[in-house]
C-alpha cells in the first residue's frame, strides 16, 4: 500500500534548509526584502536586522532574519 504524505511533510519538503550562523548566500539563494526588524544581532550586536523571503535552486522557499553587517543569518521565520 502506498502513503500519500500529508499536507504538513509536504511543504516541509518544499522548505529551504538554512541554519542559524550561516552566512548569507545572496548570490546563490533568490532574495527579496521582506521587513526590517529592531533587534540586536547575535553575532555583532548591531542594531538593525532584515529579513528576506529566500529560494535556492531547487524551488525551496523560506523567510530568514540577517544582519547587514555581519551577513549572518540570525532566524528562519514563517
Amino acid at each position: 500500500m502506498r502513503r500519500t504524505p500529508s499536507l504538513s511533510e509536504a511543504e516541509n519538503s518544499l522548505s529551504i534548509e538554512i541554519s542559524v550562523g550561516e552566512g548569507f548566500k545572496s548570490i546563490v539563494w533568490k532574495a527579496q526584502y521582506d521587513m526590517d526588524f529592531n533587534t540586536e544581532c547575535l553575532f555583532c550586536f548591531s542594531d538593525r536586522i532584515t529579513g528576506y523571503r529566500v529560494e535556492d535552486e531547487q524551488g525551496h522557499a523560506g523567510k530568514v532574519a540577517v544582519c547587514p553587517r555581519c551577513e549572518k543569518v540570525n532566524a528562519v521565520y514563517t
